[in-house]
């Protein structure tokens, strides 16, 4: 029997193309997500702290042999111990609970994965700041982690009526100050360089592409946590970089809001740096450090 609804019997290719069409819109459903996956702030930081912890399991094998063979010693004293079977039970449950949170612990001691960690805090909160409603109904588009050969990932690329920004993003405990033309203190990489480096690839992407955009692209640093500087005005310009104090977006967003675009060039930008988002494959980074 063929489906039917309110008296109409519906033939064989009309059924054919409803499942076909159906087969269409879930695979593009599932494009959809592994492009808003891709675009999450942190995804790059994210795929590589996962990475690193399952490296470190594989090659912590004695380690974890110690621990499973102190467990077992433990479980086999608790079950010679004459105490009741509820009172055997929640000391074989704690002896679980304190087992998962020593292991879970020493993977994260073990990877080192702490700078990557609080690169992706940074990346999380940026966005957070770039994706408010007035800079949405603004037009604002932010691309996440997009990556180039010989310099990493691009933390985000701002797409504006104000122009194209480059970001880079820090969060650092260790108290930050600007010195030379730098910020000395985070750790990781420099991200005055960091950020002058990063526009340099996606100004040359855009004016080499297809469409050969003239546009210039102005880097940008944003310092979080409690080691980021204090700025006079919330942010100050570093060789030719717009250093932030993230806390105080108040101060530095309003520096992004010159008008040199138009909406259908807005549009156009981002259309091609997020096919480069889509076609990018994500290889995570093993770096000592964010």
């Amino acid at each position: 029997m063929f489906p039917q609804f309110r008296g109409v019997f519906w033939s064989f290719p009309q059924v054919t193309n409803l499942a076909v069409s159906l087969s269409r819109l879930q695979a593009e459903q599932r494009s959809s997500d592994a492009h808003s996956v891709k675009n999450r702030p942190g995804e790059h930081a994210r795929q590589t702290i996962r990475q690193t912890w399952l490296d470190t399991v594989k090659h912590q094998v004695s380690v974890w042999m110690v621990l499973i063979s102190a467990f077992a010693i433990y479980v086999v004293f608790i079950a010679m111990l004459p105490m009741s079977s509820t009172a055997r039970a929640f000391w074989i449950g704690f002896a679980i609970a304190t087992a998962l949170s020593g292991f879970a612990g020493m993977v994260y001691v073990l990877s080192n994965t702490y700078g990557w960690s609080m690169g992706k805090l940074g990346e999380e909160a940026t966005v957070e700041a770039l994706s408010g409603f007035w800079q949405r109904r603004k037009g604002w588009r932010v691309i996440n982690g997009l990556l180039f050969a010989g310099h990493g990932n691009v933390d985000h690329v701002l797409v504006s009526p104000g122009g194209v920004f480059v970001f880079e993003s820090k969060w650092t405990s260790r108290p930050c100050r600007i010195e030379g033309g730098r910020v000395v203190g985070p750790m990781g990489r420099e991200p005055v360089s960091q950020a002058q480096d990063g526009a340099r690839k996606v100004g040359r992407m855009l004016r080499h592409g297809p469409q050969h955009f003239e546009v210039s692209v102005r880097p940008i640093v944003v310092l979080w946590g409690s080691g980021a500087p204090h700025l006079d005005h919330g942010w100050v310009v570093v060789d030719g970089v717009l250093v932030c104090e993230g806390r105080r977006k108040e101060s530095w967003l309003p520096q992004l809001n010159v008008c040199v675009l138009d909406q259908s060039t807005v549009e156009r930008v981002t259309e091609v740096l997020e096919e480069k988002l889509s076609r990018q494959v994500d290889k995570p980074m093993l770096a000592k450090s964010r």
